[in-house]
C-alpha cells in the first residue's frame, strides 16, 4: 500500500486527475507535501469535479500502473473484474478443464496460493488500496478546503461519494485478506507503520463511512435516472444492507434492503436480457468504461477478461431444469482438437468476440443491483427477531419467476427456505463480484464444499484468505501475515 500510493500522491498529481484520467495537466499543483494542498486543488466546484471524476475513472479504467493492456484491465484492477475472476476461481465457479499449472488462474483454482506465487491477490490488494488512497485524498481535501467557490452542496456530494468508495474498497479487502491496515489518511507519516486492524474495526469503519455518506448524498441520479454511474443514497443503503448481512445485523439488513426495494419508482427487476443494459432499472450503481482511444473497446473490462473462461460443471449442473438464466447468462464453448467443450459466463453481451473500438456502449459494469436486495431481504427475514418465512419465500419467488421457474410453496420448512436462499444466491449472482466465494465463507460452508473438489486437494483451510503481499510486510513490519503463509 505505501510504496506505490504515497509516491504517486507526492508528485502532486493525484487530485488533478493526471493519474486516473491520463491527461497531461488539468490543474497546476506544484508543491509536493505530506498533506493535500487544498487551497490549490479545491478552489471551486469545477476543480473538485475533476478530482471526483478521476475517482470513478480509476475504478473502471485504472491508472498509470493498470492501463498497459485493456485485455488485462479486467483481471488486474480489483474494481473492474479482478475480484470476480480471482474469487470465482478460488470458489467453485470458474476453472480450467486442463487443470494446467500454466493456467493464468491455476493457483486460485487449485488452492495453490503461496507467498512466492500469490496469483492475483497482490493486484487486488494494491489496486483496492490505490482506490482508497484516492478517496482519502478527496475526503481530506473537502474537509480542509476554504474557498467560497467550493459550494456546500458540492462539498457534501464529493465527501459522500468518496466515503462510499472507501467503504467499498475496505469491504473487499477485509473479506479477501482479513488482516489489513486501516488507512484513513494520505499523510505518509500517519500510515507508514499501521498495524493490521481487527475485522471488527474495519467493518465498523465501513459502516461509519456509509452512514456518514448517507447524510450527504441525494436520492436522485444524474441525467434523469438513466445511466446510474454516480453513487447516491440508494447505493449506500444497498451496501449497508450487504454489510449488515455480513455482520449479522439482520434487522438493519432487512430495513436497508426493504428501503431500496420499496422505491418502485426507481427500481424494478428487469427481464434477463436487460438486467445489464445501460438503461436497466435493476441497476443501483454501475461504472462507465471509457471507449475514447485507439485501444479502448465498448465492452466492459470484465467482459473482455471473462471471454472464454469456463464455468465449472458443478455450477452448470446446479441450474434447475427450465431456469432461463442458464440460456440468457451463459454461452456454450464449442469443443475442438485443443479446446474442450463447456460454458462461459455471458451476462455481458459485448466481449472479445464482438467489441468495437470506440463503439456504442450498450452496457456498463454493474456494481450493485436490485436482485441482491431481494436475496438479502429474504435471508434477513429468516434470521431477524421478527422472522417471516412466507415473506422470504415471496422474495425468492420474485427472482425465480423472473427466471421462468415455478414459485416455492409456503409449506417449505425453515431449513428448506434457507437452502433455497443459498441456491438462488449461487445461481442469480454467479460470476459477479465474488459473491459465491464470500457466501461460502460467511456461512461456514467453504471447507465443506471446496474440500470435496478433487483439483483443490490436498485442501487447506488457510486458503480461505489471501496472503498479505510480502513486500507490504517488508515495508511495514507492524503488519501480520495470515496463518498458513
Amino acid at each position: 500500500m505505501k510504496r506505490f500510493a504515497f509516491n504517486i500522491y507526492a508528485t502532486g498529481m493525484l487530485l488533478s486527475g493526471v493519474l486516473v484520467t491520463g491527461c497531461n495537466k488539468l490543474l497546476d499543483i506544484k508543491d509536493p507535501v505530506n498533506s493535500i494542498t487544498t487551497n490549490q486543488v479545491f478552489q471551486s466546484d469545477d476543480q473538485a469535479s475533476i478530482a471526483l471524476n478521476g475517482l470513478y475513472s480509476y475504478l473502471i479504467s485504472g491508472g498509470e500502473l493498470e492501463v498497459n493492456s485493456y485485455e488485462q484491465l479486467g483481471s488486474d484492477l480489483y474494481s473492474a473484474g479482478g475480484v470476480t475472476l480471482a474469487a470465482g476461481h478460488s470458489a467453485d465457479e470458474l476453472y480450467q478443464p486442463s487443470l494446467s499449472g500454466d493456467y493464468q488462474y491455476y493457483v486460485e483454482m487449485a488452492a495453490r496460493i503461496t507467498l512466492r506465487n500469490p496469483g492475483y491477490s497482490t493486484k487486488i490488494w494494491k489496486t483496492a488500496y490505490k482506490a482508497i488512497f484516492n478517496a482519502n485524498a478527496l475526503i481530506e481535501g473537502v474537509k480542509a478546503a476554504t474557498s467560497n467557490e467550493f459550494t456546500q452542496d458540492y462539498r457534501k456530494r464529493v465527501l459522500g461519494e468518496a466515503l462510499a468508495v472507501r467503504a467499498m474498497g475496505y469491504f473487499y479487502l477485509v473479506n479477501l485478506f482479513e488482516k489489513i491496515p486501516l488507512a484513513l489518511s494520505i499523510d505518509y507519516n500517519n500510515t507508514v507503520k499501521l498495524p493490521s486492524a481487527s475485522p471488527g474495526a474495519v467493518y465498523q469503519q465501513i459502516i461509519n463511512d456509509l452512514e456518514e455518506a448517507s447524510g450527504y448524498l441525494s436520492e436522485n441520479y444524474d441525467g434523469n435516472n438513466t445511466e446510474r454511474i454516480r453513487i447516491n443514497k440508494w447505493y449506500v443503503k444497498a451496501m449497508l444492507a450487504r454489510v449488515s448481512l455480513f455482520t449479522r445485523d439482520y434487522e438493519k439488513a432487512w430495513q436497508q434492503a426493504n428501503d431500496v426495494i420499496s422505491r418502485t419508482d426507481l427500481f424494478k427487476l428487469e427481464s434477463l436480457n436487460n438486467v445489464f443494459s445501460i438503461s436497466s432499472r435493476e441497476v443501483i450503481f454501475q461504472l462507465k468504461q471509457t471507449n475514447i482511444s485507439a485501444t479502448r473497446r465498448n465492452a466492459t473490462p470484465e467482459a473482455i477478461s471473462m471471454t472464454g473462461r469456463y464455468l465449472t460443471p458443478a455450477l452448470m449442473n446446479a441450474f434447475e431444469a427450465g431456469d432461463n438464466r442458464k440460456a440468457a447468462w451463459t454461452t456454450a464453448i464449442t469443443g475442438g482438437t485443443s479446446i474442450p467443450a463447456g460454458f462461459s459466463p455471458a451476462k455481458y453481451k459485448i466481449n472479445t468476440t464482438n467489441f468495437e473500438l470506440g463503439g456504442f456502449r450498450s452496457e456498463y459494469y454493474v456494481v450493485m443491483r436490485l436482485a441482491e436486495m431481494y436475496l438479502i431481504r429474504a435471508e434477513a427475514n429468516m434470521l431477524r427477531s421478527a422472522g417471516n418465512k412466507n415473506a422470504a419465500i415471496d422474495d425468492l419467488n420474485a427472482i425465480r419467476l423472473r427466471a421462468g421457474l415455478n414459485g416455492l410453496p409456503y409449506t417449505l420448512t425453515d431449513q428448506q427456505v434457507t437452502d433455497a436462499i443459498a441456491q438462488e444466491r449461487r445461481i442469480e449472482l454467479f460470476a459477479e463480484w465474488g459473491h459465491r466465494w464470500l457466501d461460502l465463507k460467511r456461512t461456514n460452508k467453504a471447507t465443506q464444499v471446496l474440500s470435496e473438489i478433487f483439483y483443490k486437494q490436498p485442501w487447506s483451510q488457510h486458503q480461505l484468505l489471501y496472503p498479505v503481499p510480502p513486500d507490504e510486510i517488508l515495508l511495514d513490519n507492524h503488519l501480520s501475515q495470515n496463518a498458513g503463509y
